[in-house]
């Protein structure tokens, strides 16, 4: 069985505040794209564990791949049977862009209906939830205004069908431990839950873009090419190190940046 796991942006990204348990509280808008990673699984008698490979870009450590948690998590609760899993990855990782999150979420969906779990949306939101915090987002897979840890999920009446969009990385990534622990809190931040859509993205930004640049000034030079090439608007993805820029129609590529690249309509 085979399944598509899509990434996904952040339009707009405030820090609340900072929690007991040492995560944040944060509050955005996420938003699905068709940049996808190739998911596939196969039930296999003759192997004594489960068993995974990769292709496409490569994964700097593969020992903690959220798609074999969701596995365990599965695993435990239902005795699911070994099975091969090949992962090709498109979404680069450390980019903000909830590769991780995507393929951990829809490896869950997948087990669900190939072995006919009967798990429903609120069951597997449980397991989801366990597993990452952008995880849940992927099982509504709209743009949604997301609160709390990632886990508060409400789907928003918004599309950006007919705009396109180009997202380019840097050489670096970044881990989003790495950035939160530079990241100073500010006193009343508001949060987007009451945002107006008429109002554009202007006042849309990203909290953690300002460290995400001191840790990789890469960042830098990604959205000035943007700018340069007539992006109407312009921001990291999550806590990076992907930047993005919307178009309106398609504009004229210039062939000039060096790092990952990535377009298309939404």
């Amino acid at each position: 069985m085979i399944c598509y796991p899509n990434a996904k942006i952040n339009i707009g990204l405030k820090v609340l505040s900072k929690r007991k348990d040492g995560f944040h509280n944060l509050s955005s808008f996420f938003y699905p794209i068709p940049l996808c990673d190739v998911l596939e699984v196969n039930i296999d008698a003759n192997i004594f564990s489960s068993q995974i490979t990769y292709s496409g870009i490569k994964f700097p450590n593969t020992k903690d791949d959220l798609v074999l948690k969701a596995y365990n998590l599965l695993k435990r609760d239902f005795g699911l049977p070994s099975i091969r899993i090949h992962l090709h990855k498109n979404i680069p990782y450390g980019s903000g862009l909830g590769g991780g999150s995507s393929n951990a979420t829809h490896m869950l969906v997948l087990l669900n209906k190939m072995f006919d779990l009967k798990l429903n949306q609120k069951d597997l939101m449980q397991y989801a939830i366990l597993i990452g915090s952008d995880c849940p987002f992927f099982l509504y897979n709209s743009c949604s205004y997301i609160s709390g840890v990632g886990n508060k999920i409400k789907p928003v009446p918004f599309n950006l069908k007919g705009y396109y969009i180009i997202i380019v990385k840097p050489n670096c990534s970044l881990a989003t431990s790495q950035v939160f622990s530079k990241y100073r809190i500010k006193k009343n931040v508001q949060s987007l839950s009451k945002y107006n859509w008429k109002n554009g993205f202007a006042s849309l930004v990203n909290d953690l873009e300002t460290i995400s640049l001191k840790l990789c000034p890469e960042l830098q030079d990604c959205k000035s090419y943007l700018q340069k090439i007539g992006a109407e608007h312009i921001s990291m993805s999550g806590s990076g190190s992907a930047i993005y820029g919307l178009f309106k129609s398609k504009p004229i590529i210039e062939n000039n940046f060096t790092g990952w690249f990535w377009e298309g309509y939404l």
